[in-house]
C-alpha cells in the first residue's frame, strides 16, 4: 500500500441492560436503529455496523416497518449484521453450550430473515476472552474478532493490535480497536485529527477506525459524518471511507507477517468474575438445567427444539453487563427472576419426560420404589440421597432392581419433621434408571446406620479417609491431601463494582475463626461440621467422607455481611500446586499466572489435587495456595470515578445467605482429560421419582 487509508465504521454500541433495565434498553434498540437508517437515507456512502441478534428480534416484532427499512439496507451492502450471537455476552463465565446455542439460534435468524450469515464475531465492550475462544468461534463459523478489552495497558504483551488468535490449531484475525468502538458527543476534529496522526492506528497502512454515539444507543450522528465527509476531500493525510468490519478484514488479511498469539486475553475488570455471585449462580444452573433436560429428552425419544426459548432467555442474561454483576440493583432482580423462570419450566419438562421413562418400567414392589435416572453418557458411581415421608418401614432391607441389597444409612433430613432421610452408594450405568426399594417382607442382610445425630468431636475417619478440625484431611494411601487447613480468609476490597485498575488482591491476615465442631461417623458416610464467625459472618464447613470413595466432599454456608471484602477459600495442595490447569469454555487451559484473579468454571487440577466445585466463580494463585472467590461484596454498579454519599442508603451486593459444593481427589494419575466427567457426575441432578405398583 502507497499512502495510510482507513476503513470508517458507523456504529453504536447499545447496552440493552446496564444502569436501566430492559424494556428501556429495548427502546433504545428501536430509536438507534430507526436513526440509523434514517442517516442511510440521507448519505448514500454511509454503511452501519450493528450486533446483537436480540435487538434485530425485538424490532422485528415492536417496530416492523423500521425492520423492514433494516433488511433493505443489508440487501445493498449498507448495513452490516455483525456478532452471530444474541448479545455481546460476557465471554469469560457462560459454558460451552451458551455459546454454541447463541450462534446456531442467531445463524438460523439472520438467515432466514435476511439471508446472511456472520462471518464476525464482535465483543467490542466485553471484560475479557479465554484462550479457548478461537476454536469455539471458528467452530460456529466465524473468522474474524472485535474487540476491545484488555487495552494496551492492561495487556501490552499482544504482538499488536491486528493479529492471529490461536488456539489447538484453529484461529481467527483479531482487532483490538485502540481507540474506543464508541466516540460519543465528546469529539472533537481536533481530537479525531489526532487519531488519524497516530502511527499506532495502522497496521502497514491499514487502519480502522469506530465511530458513532454508544452505550445508551444513538449511533453516528450529522455532525461526524459531515465532518468526515469533509475530511475526506482533503488532499493531505489518510484515505477515509465509510466501511465495514468485514470489508477491513478482507483487506487486511491481505497483510504480510501478521503476528500469532495463542492464551488468554485478560486482566479487564477482575471484580466482575465474582461480584453479584446469586446471578451468576442464577445463570450456571439455568445453563446446566437446560442441558440436562435435553439429555432426558433425548433418552425419552421427545423432540428438544422447545428448549431453544430457554436459551434465548439464559443467554440474554449473559450480557457483558448482567452476568458480570455491573447492573443497577432492578435490572439485577429482573434477570434472577426470569432464570428462576427458566430453571421452573426446565424442571416441568424434564419431570414430564422422566416420567415417561419411568412409566415404561414395571414396579416390582408393592410398597412402591424410588427411582433415579442417569442422563450422562458414563456411569456414576457415588452417594445418592433421597427423602421421603413413606416407603419406609423399620428393619426393612434396602434393594436394587435386581434385588441385591445395598447399604444404607439415614442422615439428617432436610426438615425436622415426619420426614425421613437416607443415603446410599451404588453405580448407575449411563442413561439408566436404576430402581430402588425398601423389601418390608425379607430380613436384612446387610444392615444400616439409623440415627443422625451429631456429637461433639473433633475428627472423623472411613477406612484410609480422615478429617481433623477444622479442615485438614487425607489419605493413608496417597497421603495428605493439603498441607494446612481449609480456611476462609477475609480481604477488604475498595475497588469499585468492576474492580477497575486490579489485576489481584492483596493478601490478609483475617480469618474466619472456629467456634464449634461436630462428627456424625457412620458406615457409609462420615461427617463433620466446623462452625465458624468473622464479624457478624457466620459460616458452616461440612466434611463428608465415604466408604470405597476416593474423594472428600466439602459443602459450605455463608451468612456474609460484610461490606466492600472478598470471602476466599484458601486452599494449600500437598506436594505444592506444580501445574495448574483450569476449565475454560470448551476445554481446558495451563494456568501460570501468580497473583492474578482468574475466572472459574467447574474444576481445577493443581498437581495432584483435583477439584470440582459448584458456586464459585473466580479464583487466584499466592505461592502454592490456590484461593478460591466465594464472595465480592461491593456496591451496585459504583465506578470509581463518582464519589459514595456515606450518609445516604447505598445498595451492597451479595449480602445474606451463599451455599457452596466442593469435591476433592488426590490421585497421581489425575489428568485434566479426565476431569471433565467427574464434574458432570458432582453436578448432575439426580432426581429421585417415586413410583407405586
Amino acid at each position: 500500500m502507497s499512502a495510510k487509508h482507513i476503513h470508517m465504521i458507523a456504529n453504536s454500541h447499545i447496552d440493552p441492560v446496564w444502569l436501566w433495565d430492559k424494556y428501556e434498553g429495548i427502546d433504545e434498540v428501536i430509536n438507534t436503529f430507526k436513526s440509523a437508517c434514517d442517516r442511510l437515507d440521507e448519505y448514500p456512502d454511509l454503511k452501519f455496523t450493528a450486533s446483537s441478534i436480540s435487538f434485530y428480534k425485538w424490532v422485528e416484532i415492536c417496530a416492523p416497518e423500521v425492520f423492514e427499512r433494516i433488511k433493505l439496507h443489508v440487501a445493498l451492502g449498507r448495513w452490516e449484521i455483525v456478532g452471530g450471537w444474541l448479545v455481546e455476552a460476557d465471554c469469560n463465565l457462560p459454558i460451552t453450550e451458551s455459546f454454541i446455542n447463541s450462534a446456531k439460534i442467531s445463524r438460523e435468524f439472520t438467515l432466514d430473515r435476511f439471508g446472511i450469515q456472520s462471518e464476525v464475531a464482535y465483543s467490542p465492550d466485553t471484560f475479557g476472552h479465554p484462550a479457548s475462544m478461537p476454536t469455539m468461534l471458528t467452530d460456529t463459523g466465524f473468522k474474524y474478532y472485535i474487540f476491545s478489552r484488555p487495552s494496551m495497558q492492561e495487556k501490552p504483551d499482544l504482538p499488536g493490535n491486528l493479529f492471529y488468535w490461536e488456539h489447538h490449531g484453529k484461529r481467527v484475525l483479531c482487532q483490538r480497536l485502540k481507540y474506543h468502538y464508541s466516540q460519543g458527543s465528546g469529539w472533537t476534529p481536533e481530537s479525531i485529527n489526532n487519531v488519524f496522526a497516530d502511527e499506532g492506528l495502522y497496521y502497514e497502512e491499514l487502519g480502522c477506525y469506530f465511530f458513532g454515539v454508544g452505550d445508551h444507543g444513538g449511533g453516528p450522528t450529522k455532525a461526524e459524518v459531515d465532518f468526515l465527509n469533509n475530511r475526506k476531500l482533503e488532499s493531505e493525510g489518510p484515505e477515509l471511507k465509510f466501511s465495514t468490519c468485514l470489508d477491513y478484514f478482507h483487506e487486511a488479511e491481505m497483510l504480510p507477517d501478521i503476528p500469532t498469539y495463542s492464551g488468554d486475553l485478560h486482566f479487564h475488570a477482575v471484580g466482575c468474575y465474582s461480584v453479584n455471585r446469586a446471578l451468576k449462580n442464577a445463570v450456571r444452573n439455568a445453563e446446566r438445567r437446560i442441558c440436562s433436560t435435553k439429555r432426558i429428552l433425548d433418552i425419552a425419544g421427545q423432540d428438544d427444539s422447545g428448549l431453544e426459548h430457554l436459551w434465548e432467555k439464559t443467554v440474554f442474561n449473559q450480557f457483558h453487563d448482567i452476568m458480570p454483576g455491573s447492573s443497577a440493583p432492578e435490572p439485577y432482580k429482573e434477570a434472577i427472576e426470569e432464570l428462576g423462570g427458566v430453571n421452573d419450566e426446565c424442571s416441568g419438562i424434564s419431570y414430564s419426560a422422566m416420567k415417561q421413562i419411568s412409566s415404561e418400567i414395571k414396579s416390582n414392589c408393592v410398597q412402591g420404589e424410588f427411582r433415579i435416572l442417569n442422563s450422562l453418557d458414563h456411569a456414576v458411581t457415588g452417594p445418592f440421597e433421597m427423602e421421603s415421608f413413606m416407603y419406609y418401614r423399620p428393619g426393612s432391607a434396602f434393594r436394587n432392581q435386581d434385588g441385591k441389597e445395598l447399604a444404607i444409612q439415614e442422615i439428617t433430613p432436610s426438615v425436622y419433621c415426619a420426614n425421613r432421610r437416607w443415603l446410599f452408594i451404588d453405580t448407575i450405568p449411563a442413561k439408566t434408571m436404576n430402581r430402588y426399594y425398601f423389601d418390608a417382607e425379607g430380613d436384612p442382610k446387610v444392615g444400616y446406620g439409623s440415627g443422625f445425630e451429631y456429637s461433639a468431636g473433633e475428627s472423623i475417619s472411613i477406612e484410609d479417609l480422615k478429617v481433623d478440625a477444622p479442615g485438614i484431611f487425607g489419605n493413608s494411601k496417597t497421603g495428605g491431601f493439603l498441607t494446612a487447613p481449609i480456611t476462609l480468609a477475609v480481604i477488604r476490597d475498595s475497588s469499585d463494582t468492576w474492580s477497575h485498575g486490579v489485576k489481584g488482591y492483596a493478601e490478609s491476615e483475617d480469618r474466619f475463626v472456629p467456634t464449634s465442631c461436630t462428627v456424625k461417623q457412620g458406615q457409609i458416610v462420615s461427617y463433620l461440621l466446623s462452625r465458624q464467625s468473622f464479624g457478624r459472618s457466620t459460616a458452616e464447613l461440612k466434611f463428608s467422607i465415604y466408604k470405597d470413595l476416593p474423594y472428600i466432599d466439602l459443602d459450605i454456608k455463608i451468612h456474609w455481611t460484610e461490606e466492600q471484602s472478598i470471602l476466599k477459600l484458601d486452599i494449600a495442595p500437598d506436594g505444592g500446586i506444580g501445574k495448574l490447569f483450569a476449565q475454560c469454555p470448551g476445554t481446558y487451559v495451563e494456568k501460570k499466572t501468580i497473583g492474578c484473579e482468574e475466572p472459574m468454571h467447574g474444576w481445577l487440577l493443581a498437581g495432584n489435587l483435583g477439584i470440582v466445585q459448584d458456586g464459585a466463580f473466580a479464583y487466584d494463585r499466592i505461592g502454592d495456595v490456590l484461593r478460591l472467590t466465594l464472595v465480592r461484596s461491593s456496591l451496585f454498579g459504583y465506578d470509581q470515578g463518582w464519589t459514595i454519599d456515606r450518609n445516604g442508603p447505598v445498595s451492597n451486593t451479595d449480602q445474606g445467605e451463599h451455599s457452596f459444593r466442593f469435591r476433592f481427589f488426590k490421585c497421581e494419575n489425575l489428568i485434566p482429560e479426565k476431569m471433565d466427567a467427574l464434574l458432570a457426575s458432582f453436578i448432575e441432578p439426580f432426581r429421585v421419582m417415586r413410583e407405586n405398583r
